[in-house]
């Protein structure tokens, strides 16, 4: 089934702010001192590459 020229762009948007979520998650454990919140901080980095990555998947199979 493809997807309305909306959807598409309502994707591609996404994409984008995963991405700018992952770099700022791993910019943040980089800053941090604590290693507890360091390891938070890639853990959530690495949820939003998981994402990133299915919703970039969603956009190949079109």
């Amino acid at each position: 089934m493809a997807l309305t020229a909306k959807e598409l762009t309502a994707i591609e948007d996404q994409l984008n702010s995963e991405k700018l979520l992952v770099a700022k998650c791993r910019m943040y454990a980089e800053l941090c001192s604590d290693p507890q919140l360091r390891q938070k901080c890639e853990a959530i980095a690495g949820k939003h590459k998981t994402h990133y990555e299915a919703l970039y998947s969603m956009l190949q199979n079109q």
